[in-house]
């Protein structure tokens, strides 16, 4: 049975019901470094506090005294890459990350890197209150209400890119950053079907508005 994990990192905070949902989805909850400061004032307790320690509050670690802590010194990888090495390593194969997105710039590069990177891994997806970022590697087909907005970035050059499902198709196209990217298509029919040659595409899928949690 497929293990799912969630991750709430340093980013911008969820709404509340947004991370309960998610929270109600998830078999393990791991606070990344300065996400566990949001889960306190959410109200929502995680299973686990990891990183490097050095954006969490004494505050926080008071609130959440009975709450496991890993500290994890090492700077050559993100509190990111620290909670996804976690929970793939204990065999969880499908993890949602809240507070990915958002925040400092440069904090959100390494985000988007890390999800690209441990892709190779496990099924990860960004979530937040705008909607979904879901990493395509080879070939991805998903339900999705038609109407849908979505978009196509590419982390480096992605080649041989053909869709079904949008309004405007690619049909073995190329996206690369700064040359060519395609935002703001429209969902026409379900399922959509996305594959790549070469390279990883972040696929963007529109939840503005829903009430429900997008199930994994």
């Amino acid at each position: 049975m497929e293990r799912h994990g969630l991750i709430l990192a340093n980013g911008s905070a969820p709404t509340k019901r947004l991370l309960q949902m998610a929270r109600r989805c998830a078999e393990t909850f791991v606070c990344a470094d300065g996400g566990a400061n949001t889960a306190a004032r959410l109200g929502e307790k995680p299973d686990l506090i990891l990183g490097d320690l050095d954006s969490v509050t004494q505050a926080t670690l008071r609130v959440f005294r009975s709450v496991p802590i890993r500290r994890i010194p090492n700077q050559n990888s993100t509190d990111l890459d620290k909670a996804l090495t976690f929970l793939i390593d204990r065999r969880f194969s499908s993890i949602d990350v809240l507070g990915g997105l958002g925040g400092r710039v440069d904090h959100l590069t390494g985000n988007l890197s890390a999800l690209g990177k441990f892709s190779r891994r496990a099924k990860i997806r960004f979530v937040d209150k705008m909607g979904l970022l879901i990493p395509v590697r080879s070939l991805l087909t998903i339900k999705v209400q038609v109407g849908t907005i979505v978009s196509l970035i590419p982390l480096a050059r992605c080649e041989g890119i053909v869709t079904s499902g949008l309004k405007w198709e690619l049909k073995n196209g190329t996206l690369e950053l700064g040359v060519r990217e395609s935002t703001s298509n429209v969902v026409r029919s379900s399922p959509l079907s996305i594959s790549v040659r070469r390279g990883t595409l972040l696929l963007f899928l529109s939840v503005h508005g829903r009430t429900a949690y997008p199930r994994a």
